[in-house]
Parts: structure tokens; sequence; C-alpha cells
């Protein structure tokens, strides 16, 4: 496969993924705006833009303060994560690159996967934020995130199983375990009351992993925060968990360079199981860092393991492709 077709493949899953992991974030936010408090609303906020990796909005100092910011801002604030298309992470101008990286592998595109991007692409760009925020702002979320579904159910239905497919999985993957660990970190500085400021809750936190029905069948009622942590970093059947994404990118990589899995490993292969052995042994057990360090530094490591694999399969010059 050539490089470029990789990257696209490669890029369209990161694009995809982000544009439901964002949008899974603000159906939280925005269900929550009826009937929390403006404090605790305001750290949702804060939350939200540090595990997309943004500059958090304004502080409040108290709950008067932070009812006078967020009942006029919560509609700005939403809005630049939707339809705002100068800001390169927002909804919309990640439905874009993920059409225009389908648009230069097109041939290569089964044509329901192709409809599905253009189309939601194409919906998006149409959607009227302004009256949708009047009717039901949690809508729209739930409207793409049903959209995201839609085009993963397409793609794994009609795809063939090649290396197209595979970087786009690895693309997916890689990005939702960066986004995993990111959402973790912010959640763990989040979840403590400090100096009167609200904390978050840890049941919300499943339910933004569509996981608090298993979490409630597998342990109880009762949510635990070294549970939930547990729970959403090592269990290997949970799609949101770290685990799974991990396993996830192995069998990516393991298909797309089978020789890189035998001694010596490729460095992309090399960190996929350093993450892997991390998560399994989780140094926040035996009290050696705190949870936030632990999962800053693993969304440090998805970082490279996502340089390693742009050098290895990618970035890859025409000497090192053709043997002397």
């Amino acid at each position: 496969m050539l490089a470029r077709v990789a990257a696209d493949f490669y890029w369209m899953g990161r694009y995809v993924e982000r544009v439901e992991q964002t949008a899974r974030l603000l159906e939280y936010q925005l269900n929550r705006l009826v009937d929390r408090p403006a404090d605790e609303l305001a750290v949702g906020w804060a939350a939200i833009y540090r595990s997309l990796g943004q500059p958090p909005p304004g502080a409040a100092a108290g709950a008067e303060e932070a009812e006078v910011y967020l009942i006029p801002d919560a509609y700005t604030l939403a809005g630049s994560l939707v339809e705002e298309g100068a800001h390169p992470d927002s909804i919309l101008s990640c439905w874009r690159q993920a059409r225009e990286n389908g648009q230069r592998v097109r041939a290569q595109l089964p044509l329901a996967i192709w409809t599905r991007l253009n189309q939601g692409y194409l919906w998006m760009r149409e959607v009227n934020f302004a009256r949708e925020w009047e009717q039901a702002p949690a809508r729209l979320a739930l409207d793409i995130i049903d959209r995201m579904r839609l085009f993963a159910g397409v793609v794994h239905s009609t795809m063939p199983r090649d290396d197209a497919w595979r970087f786009l999985e690895l693309g997916r993957f890689i990005e939702r375990a960066q986004h995993q660990a990111a959402l973790l970190e912010a959640w763990v500085d989040f979840a403590h009351p400090r100096g009167g400021v609200a904390a978050l809750s840890w049941a919300d936190l499943l339910h933004i992993c569509r996981a608090y029905e298993i979490y409630c069948r597998r342990h109880s009622m009762k949510i635990l925060e070294e549970e939930v942590l547990g729970f959403l970093t090592r269990n290997p059947e949970l799609p949101r968990s770290l685990r799974f994404s991990l396993q996830r990118i192995e069998e990516m990589l393991n298909g797309i360079d089978p020789l890189g899995a035998r001694f010596p490993l490729a460095p992309p292969h090399r960190m996929a199981l350093r993450l892997t052995a991390a998560i399994e042994m989780d140094a926040t057990d035996s009290g050696e860092v705190d949870a936030g360090a632990f999962f800053r530094a693993i969304g440090g490591d998805v970082r490279e393991l996502h340089d390693l694999a742009m050098a290895a399969y990618v970035h890859r010059s025409l000497a090192e492709e053709i043997p002397a």
C-alpha cells in the first residue's frame, strides 16, 4: 500500500473517532444544563476542554459567579466544539477532514462507506446550531453519535479486512486510547471537591463511556473510584477501556507488519506491548504514582506510539523501501 493512502485511511479513522468522542462529551454536558448547579456545570466544562487538550474555560470562583458566566456562554462553549469551522478540532472541522481523506482514497473505499461519510458531512454543514440549541441542545449530539455508529457499522459490514481497513482501525483506536487516557486524567483531577467547588461524579464518567450498566452488573450499584478506574483501564471486554483499545492496536499492527511482531520487535509493536504491560501492572495500585500522573504518562506513550507508527509505515524514505 502506498504510504499516502495508508496515511489517509489512518487519519480518516482518527477524525471519525474524534467526532464521536466530542459528541459524547457534549451530550453528557448538555443534558446536565437543566438540573445541575452552575458551579458543577463549570467544572464539567473545564473537564471537557481539558480532556480534549484545549484551554479550559475560566474557572468560576463561586456558584453565583459561575451562573452569571455559564448562562450566556454555554451556547458559545458548545458551539465552538460543534460548528466553528476555524477550530481545527470542532466536530464540523473533523468531519470535513475525514471526508477529504475519504475523497483522496475514493478508489479504495466502498461506495456505502463513502456515502455515509459524505452525507454525514453535508448534513452537519447545513445544521442550524442556533435552532437546535433552542429546541433540544443534546439532540444534535445524539444525532451525531448515531451517524458515527452507522458509519462504523457500514465499515464493519462492507470493508474487506485488508491493510486499508487495518490502517483505518489503527487510527480509530490510537485516537480512542489517547482520548480515554486524557479523559481519565481530567476526571481524576476534577472528581474531588476543592475550595467549595463541586466535584464530578464517577457515575457520570461511566455513563460517558457507555459502561454504567455493565459496571453495575459486574460490581454493584455502589460506585467506587478505584473500581471505576480499574474497570475503564484494564477490562479487555469494554469497548471504551484502555485495554480494549490497546488490544485492537496490537491486532492491527500485527496485520500490517507481521514480521514486526517477531524478535527483534519493530518500534511500534514494542511500544504497544509496553503500554499493555503498564496498564496490566498499574503502578497506582501499589501507590508508586498517583492516578493523574499515571494516565498522563499513558497519554504521552500513546502519542509516541502514533509517532512510531507514522515513522515506520508512512514517512519511510524511498531508500528504505528499495534495497541497495
